[in-house]
C-alpha cells in the first residue's frame, strides 16, 4: 500500500521525529486530486491543481499563526494509492485531517460545505468501549472520535457563519456522509467542500478557514 516514492520516504522520516514535541498540535491536509487524479474541472484548469494551491497557502499560514504543524498528504506528481492518507494519518499519530476539495458552481457568491464521516447515524454514535489489543475493522476506525470530529465540525461552521463571514460566502453542514476519503482514519477527520465561480475565489476562503481552525490550539 506504501510507494516506494520520495514523498513516501519524506513521511517516514517525519514519523521518526513526530513525538519529539507531543504538545505541539499535528494536522494534515489533503488537497483532493493527484497524478492520475485530477478532479473535478474548473473555470480554468483542475481541481487537482486550485486544491493543492489552497493547501499550501493554509498550512503556512496554520503554521505561521498558530504554531500548529502541518504536513501535505502529497505533492505535486505523486499518486496517492487507496487507504494511503489513513495508514500515514494513523502511524503519524495526527490531531485533525483536513480533506480539501473544490468544484465549479454557476453562483456568484461561494458556498462551503462540511461533512464527516458517518455510514449510519444511529450505530455509528452509539457508545462504545475500545479494546487497544483487537483489531479495527477500518470502516469502523472512525468510531474512535466520532463525538469530536462532529463538534470539530460545529465549531468550524459556528466560525464560517458569524456576521462578517455571511456577506461573501455561505456555509452548510455539518452532513454525516459515507465520505471514502475519511475512511479508515482514526483522528478527528473533516472534508471541507468550496463551491466557486471564479478560479480566484479561494484566495479570499483561506483567511475564514484559517480563522475557524483556531479553537484547536485553545486551552
Amino acid at each position: 500500500m506504501i510507494r516506494n516514492t520520495k514523498f513516501t520516504f519524506f513521511l517516514l522520516i517525519l514519523l521518526v521525529f513526530t513525538k519529539i514535541d507531543s504538545k505541539q498540535l499535528f494536522i494534515m491536509i489533503n488537497p483532493a486530486g493527484h497524478a492520475k487524479n485530477i478532479g473535478r474541472k474548473l473555470v480554468e484548469g483542475y481541481e487537482r491543481s486550485v486544491t493543492f494551491k489552497m493547501a499550501e497557502v493554509l498550512k503556512q499560514k496554520l503554521e505561521e499563526r498558530y504554531g500548529i504543524r502541518c504536513v501535505l498528504t502529497r505533492y505535486p506528481g505523486e499518486e496517492i494509492v487507496d487507504l494511503q492518507n489513513a495508514s500515514f494519518a494513523n502511524r503519524l499519530g495526527i490531531d485533525f485531517y483536513l480533506d480539501l476539495r473544490i468544484y465549479r458552481q454557476e453562483f456568484i457568491k461561494p458556498k462551503i460545505f462540511i461533512y464527516n464521516l458517518v455510514f449510519n447515524p444511529i450505530s455509528d454514535f452509539a457508545t462504545r468501549v475500545f479494546d487497544p489489543y483487537k483489531f479495527i475493522p477500518i470502516n469502523q476506525a472512525h468510531f474512535f472520535n466520532i463525538n469530536i470530529t462532529k463538534s470539530y465540525g460545529l465549531r468550524i461552521k459556528e466560525s464560517l457563519t458569524k456576521k462578517h463571514n455571511k456577506r461573501n460566502f455561505d456555509c452548510f453542514g455539518v452532513f454525516g456522509v459515507p465520505l471514502r476519503p475519511l475512511k479508515g482514519i482514526i483522528a478527528p477527520a473533516l472534508c471541507v467542500e468550496i463551491g466557486i465561480c471564479d478560479q480566484e475565489q479561494w484566495k479570499n476562503l483561506t483567511e475564514p478557514i484559517v480563522e475557524s481552525l483556531g479553537f484547536l490550539v485553545e486551552n
